[in-house]
């Protein structure tokens, strides 16, 4: 026999079937799964992890028909695929490694053979049957749509004078208050409970009075059950369950293309599909998203054989319950979409702004359109990181720098910062964006001096493996920067651009060479309040900024002659600005001797030291600090 198709090749599909053609699995002649050929098919016994038979599981790019436990070898765990072509034919795979496989009437697949068959076809494996059908025939089919089309969420209803209620039918005050109460449940439901689609499938069977509701899925061009609920009594015993029931795809096919609720009563007569042979009455409501796109169906079904007289029916009334269902299933969604949105984005917000701003920018996004802005801009480093790191290793690194960078930023939103960035073992924040702060210099230092007493804490966990202290150096500048978006669509990052930014990296590199742990610049020092303690160390030229800019240190705890020191310390400084070297050499090697501990006056200690060595030549009242 042939092993091979002409109608595709390997793994690929060929045009696939306007309608999903029904499958049917049998054991001993007894249906246990119906279910849809609307992928590939792979049939076998249950493997390790897998949930229990009889069961379909979704696959990315397959379905799985577990129908039989693990300890059934009669059944391989993949025996049977089978692969849609077209509207009238199926690929059949023997995936078996010791089992044949007979295809009715006379072909047999032996283990890894593979042939196609004309729809209808019977597979057969063990005590087991797997038949599949040809597809609905939609014009064989007579569907009855209601007036109107489902409105969308979010949308106003179209005001339409419609007689639902047949002629001399009357509705009952507790029939009413009974319909009301469960509607209004669902509603709730909805939006607030994760078993709102058994919620919404049971509504259906108790309002409706239906046998047989389900809310049903579509995604990724397929329908999934999400809920099934019956009051048929199934194969099982019990209530019919998922793996013994399948909808009409037919029926879900118009209300998709529609987006209008239809009902079907079919005529019991020999031309009815095969699938419809045990139903009576079918409806079908879709669920619509914002964009009025189908996302699912509330779908229901009233069997002959539990109506009185045989004559059953389900008239447009109960279907526009249904549909009401259905549309208040859709708001449910929408709002809860709009939910889970907004917490997503404050999530997102609240990884670099405070809860109340992360707030205030969820209420008005337009916040983040970028914009010149007054701002400070703060940058904190770990210092000496390269060597810490080479002595700790990358896993107790990551462990350091993940404590000292949330001991910082903690310091960042306790004064209404936005963290802008971690770069390395490096810290970027900023103030007076996206929000305007006429204080931003003053939250920014007020930060930085926590960011001190911080460290505090993260010296205590470290200093004993270390050896040392961690120890940071920050720069502040303040100024006009361009502020908003800096990322891109996939990562969103807030924060400023320009020579503000710019000049505040520098600052902050130029702390370590004049002996600081805080620096800020006469743009930020100017704006501070009356009081604050800081002292110029000088004038500086830093990499790639053309202008000479005035450095200070911020004190937090001054010691009791500081005031003198700082005088002492300006003598110095100002003598060797007026290229007194001399005079600057004097000065600076007695208050060195005085205050040995003042890394600032070692520094400039240092610098009068290089200016001496050069001979008293050159510009002495600018440095030219040597590196970033």
């Amino acid at each position: 026999m042939s092993t091979t198709t002409d109608h595709a090749s390997e793994g690929e599909l060929a045009e696939p079937p306007k309608f999903a053609p029904p499958v049917f699995v049998y054991h001993h002649r007894q249906r246990i799964l119906a279910t849809v050929l609307d992928t590939s098919l792979e049939i076998g016994r249950q493997r390790e992890g897998e949930p229990e038979a009889v069961v379909r599981v979704e696959h990315s790019d397959n379905a799985r028909l577990i129908v039989t436990p693990i300890d059934d070898v009669e059944v391989s765990r993949s025996h049977v695929l089978l692969r849609p072509l077209d509207d009238a034919s199926v690929e059949i795979t023997n995936l078996s490694g010791t089992l044949s496989v007979l295809i009715s009437p006379h072909t047999t697949l032996q283990p890894g053979e593979k042939a196609p068959a004309t729809i209808p076809v019977l597979v057969q494996f063990g005590e087991y049957a797997v038949r599949v059908d040809p597809p609905e025939d939609e014009d064989a089919l007579d569907f009855e749509g209601l007036p109107e089309r489902t409105v969308a969420p979010g949308k106003s209803a179209p005001v339409n004078e419609v007689t639902l209620l047949n002629e001399g039918a009357t509705l009952d005050e507790a029939s009413l208050l009974r319909w009301l109460e469960t509607v209004l449940n669902v509603f709730q439901s909805a939006a607030s409970s994760q078993d709102f689609p058994e919620q919404a499938a049971a509504a259906v069977v108790r309002i409706v009075r239906l046998d047989t509701a389900a809310m049903i899925r579509f995604q990724d061009d397929r329908w999934f059950i999400d809920a099934l609920k019956s009051n048929v009594v199934g194969t099982n015993g019990e209530g019919t369950a998922e793996s013994d029931w399948a909808p009409s795809q037919t029926l879900l096919s118009r209300v998709r293309t529609e987006r209008r609720t239809f009902r079907h009563v079919p005529n019991m007569g020999s031309d009815t599909p095969r699938s419809l042979q045990d139903v009576t009455a079918l409806v079908a409501a879709p669920i619509l998203n914002g964009e009025g796109n189908v996302i699912g169906a509330l779908y229901g079904d009233r069997r002959g054989t539990t109506v009185a007289g045989g004559v059953p029916d389900i008239s447009p009334f109960e279907a526009k319950l249904v549909e009401l269902l259905a549309t208040g299933i859709a708001a449910g969604l929408a709002r809860l979409k709009e939910e889970q949105a907004a917490i997503a984005a404050r999530v997102q917000f609240e990884q670099f702004f405070t809860p109340q701003l992360a707030e205030q920018l969820e209420r008005d996004p337009k916040l983040l359109e970028g914009r010149d802005a007054d701002v400070t801009v703060l940058f904190a480093d770990i210092r000496g990181f390269s060597r810490i790191s080479e002595q700790l290793g990358p896993e107790k690194t990551m462990q350091l720098i993940q404590e000292t960078m949330g001991a910082l930023s903690e310091c960042v939103l306790d004064h209404d910062g936005v963290l802008v960035d971690y770069i390395g073992d490096e810290l970027m924040a900023m103030w007076g964006a996206p929000v305007p702060q006429p204080n931003h210099a003053t939250l920014a230092c007020q930060a930085a001096r926590q960011m001190g007493e911080a460290l505090q804490g993260v010296n205590e966990n470290w200093q004993e493996l270390l050896g040392e202290k961690i120890k940071i150096g920050v720069g502040l500048n303040s100024g006009i920067a361009r502020v908003g978006n800096t990322g891109s669509r996939q990562k969103f990052k807030y924060g400023p651009l320009g020579g503000t930014v710019n000049l505040a990296s520098r600052v902050q590199g130029a702390s370590k060479y004049l002996g600081a742990d805080c620096l800020v610049t006469s743009s930020t020092l100017e704006t501070l309040p009356e009081g604050v303690i800081a002292r110029r160390l000088g004038r500086v030229n830093v990499v790639n900024i053309k202008q000479p800019i005035d450095l200070f240190q911020l004190i937090a705890h001054p010691p009791e002659d500081w005031d003198v020191r700082c005088q002492r310390y300006e003598q110095a400084l100002g003598a060797l600005e007026n290229e007194l070297i001399d005079d600057a050499m004097a000065l600076v090697n007695v208050l060195a001797l005085d205050y040995p501990e003042d890394r600032a006056i070692a520094s400039l200690a240092r610098r009068v030291e290089d200016a001496a060595s050069a001979g008293h030549h050159g510009n002495t009242s600018i440095w030219q600090l040597p590196g970033k």
